[in-house]
């Protein structure tokens, strides 16, 4: 029989995760970094309110919880807002 695990394994859990998190989170920033080159060749606008709005909209969607949708608009706002930042718009 496998033994209960205790804070400390569910902490390393969690530090594992958030690990795998930061490195999605910046593997997505480059793919933005990429639009934002292609936008900026291209004439186009860096921002997009409309397609933020369905990302949002589409993740919360998606969303089966805990998290709140609040919070997926929150947390992918901040997101969205870093990759304006290095597209090279304004936040």
């Amino acid at each position: 029989m496998a033994a209960e695990m205790d804070i400390s394994d569910w902490r390393a859990k969690i530090d594992t995760v958030d690990q795998i998190l930061v490195d999605l989170v910046n593997r997505r920033l480059e793919f933005a970094i990429e639009i934002g080159r292609i936008k900026r060749s291209s004439g186009q606008q860096v921002r997009d309110a409309a397609r933020e709005r369905e990302l949002i909209e589409r993740l919360q969607r998606h969303n089966n919880g805990p998290m709140s949708d609040a919070a997926i608009a929150d947390l992918f706002a901040r997101i969205i807002a870093e990759a304006r930042i290095l597209e090279g718009g304004t936040s």
